[in-house]
């Protein structure tokens, strides 16, 4: 079980850096593997199941019916979150211990690659793998907190503490101030339900803190490594940071009072962006993002009310269940959800600030950690399988469903490998091979923009090579066909009309000057100071 625990949890890590689905879809299957073998016992429905299983529902139908702009991560990332809780919550004690050693063993291993980036690298500030030190922080503080949670509980041994020296210097090498927000909320909570617990002894909480203090100095003589070439953040720059963080709330929230009541979309943030990038003097005419830095503004712009409170009840219902049901616990199940709980308020915390609740190892491991909780706080108790689940019709409609999930699920992965195959003939120049593979990719998964797009970049390639009338109509319908899976998005849109005014000639019908200005001008609305649409517009 460990290896694919592993597998899972690593395949993640890669997902949260790289735009694949192929990655999220290793991640899921050996997540669901883990998990395959039968529990010996069961759990009542609790309170925590509607929270987690309802948000991962609520977005997946989101991303696949409601938002004009789809994207293969509304289902996998909901997914994680989903399979995350559920695995942990059928895993028996040895099973949990053995995922809590493989998932601490993969943290040491990102603590060290942040230490060697901020030491021998010279960065100045470690993210190991990720794309930014906060999702890196992020990641290290949903391993320390349950750490640090177990020495407060009265849990510390020798290895803990190693470890958990080593997890707090990578969080301190991240330099990340949403990281440190979330460490404070995740001690705090620690010590709080450790008190209520009637686990709290002040000599637990300063061997907490001594591994903190730790890790702090080891960060720090890193920085002072004489190879360093990179300085570290200024004052100046953590107060644009700032300043264009509030720009960035204001635009969201500004979005979402357009549409109250649905939202603008999952995953739609960028979109709004580009849309009011005047708006936000501070990420120019070419900076991207796609997260407002606070994910309960930007679940409200995308979700609407019911999605934000949703999120609220997956963030904030753990540990107010939690604090009612710790005392009464037995002393065995004290300190995992103690350490459980403390995990998710810092994660809940971190997201007023950053972005946790849209990376896919952090839902992983935020499913996995409330999973672990619900399974302390709920008695356990013999499930005999009932004689309806042996019946033919049962395990028929089953396989169905398991058969209709997948076939949903791989879709999308069939689609990537497909136009990446596809970009790679074309790159070689065998451009037969590169038309089929590409337009597979379009059929596979219509709904993708990208697709399209990538069909319409090679067909206005070789309408410009050849002078072919075929491949110049085939350029415009895929642009076409892009921009009606995602209106939202402009690169299709510039795509066509750049096919129309270059290669009229080629046409047999091309858009006349009024068309052209018209789509110039939906362009424009949608990214007003993108460059190529600027260009066309001055054109």
């Amino acid at each position: 079980m460990a290896p694919l625990v592993f597998v899972a949890l690593a395949s993640a890590c890669a997902a949260s850096r790289l735009g694949y689905v192929s990655p999220w879809a290793v991640s899921a299957l050996a997540l669901a593997a883990a998990g395959a073998t039968r529990p010996a016992y069961g759990y009542a429905l609790s309170w925590l199941s509607p929270a987690a299983l309802g948000y991962a529902l609520l977005v997946a139908v989101n991303a696949h019916f409601i938002s004009a702009a789809y994207t293969p991560a509304g289902l996998y990332l909901p997914l994680l979150l989903a399979l995350g809780f559920i695995v942990a919550r059928r895993f028996d004690d040895r099973g949990l211990r053995t995922a809590a050693i493989t998932a601490i063993g993969l943290g040491a291993l990102l603590g060290t690659w942040g230490l060697v980036q901020i030491g021998p690298t010279g960065m100045a500030r470690a993210q190991a793998l990720f794309e930014t030190p906060a999702t890196y922080a992020a990641v290290l503080n949903l391993l320390l907190v349950p750490v640090l949670a177990l020495g407060i509980a009265g849990r510390s041994r020798a290895a803990i503490i190693a470890v958990g020296g080593l997890l707090a210097a990578g969080l301190f090498a991240s330099d990340s101030r949403g990281g440190l927000i979330a460490l404070v909320a995740g001690v705090g909570a620690a010590t709080i339900f450790s008190i209520r617990a009637k686990r709290f002894r002040w000599r637990n909480l300063g061997l907490a803190l001594a591994m903190l203090a730790a890790g702090w100095v080891v960060a720090t003589g890193l920085r002072a490594w004489p190879s360093r070439e990179l300085p570290a953040p200024t004052d100046t720059a953590r107060a644009e940071s700032s300043l264009s963080r509030l720009e960035l709330y204001a635009l969201s929230w500004s979005a979402w009072r357009e549409r109250p009541l649905a939202g603008t979309g999952y995953l739609t943030f960028r979109y709004t962006l580009e849309q009011g990038r005047a708006q936000v003097s501070s990420y120019g005419e070419a900076k991207e993002t796609w997260f407002v830095h606070n994910d309960y503004l930007q679940t409200l712009q995308e979700l609407g009310p019911l999605g934000l409170a949703a999120l609220l009840a997956l963030t904030w219902l753990p540990a107010l269940i939690a604090y009612r049901k710790v005392p009464a616990l037995r002393a065995n199940q004290q300190p995992a959800a103690i350490a459980a709980v403390s995990a998710l308020t810092a994660m809940a915390c971190h997201a007023l600030v950053d972005f946790p609740f849209y990376i896919p190892v952090c839902l992983l491991l935020y499913g996995s950690l409330l999973g672990v909780l619900d399974r302390q706080l709920d008695e356990p108790r013999v499930a005999p399988a009932p004689d309806w689940k042996s019946r033919p019709l049962h395990r028929a409609a089953r396989t169905g469903v398991v058969l209709i999930a997948g076939l949903i699920l791989l879709r999308s992965v069939a689609a990537e490998a497909a136009a990446e195959w596809g970009l790679r003939r074309a790159a070689a120049g065998d451009g037969q091979n590169a038309a089929f593979w590409l337009g597979a990719a379009r059929r596979i998964e219509p709904a993708d923009w990208r697709y399209h797009w990538y069909a319409g970049q090679f067909w206005d390639a070789q309408a410009a090579e050849s002078g072919k009338p075929e491949a110049a109509r085939l350029a415009a319908d895929a642009y076409a066909a892009g921009f009606a899976a995602n209106p939202l998005e402009a690169k299709n849109l510039v795509g066509k009309i750049s096919v129309h005014r270059r290669h009229r000639q080629l046409l047999r019908e091309p858009a006349d000057p009024g068309t052209l200005q018209q789509w110039v001008a939906q362009a424009r609305a949608l990214a007003p100071l993108n460059p190529e649409v600027q260009r066309e517009l001055a054109r």
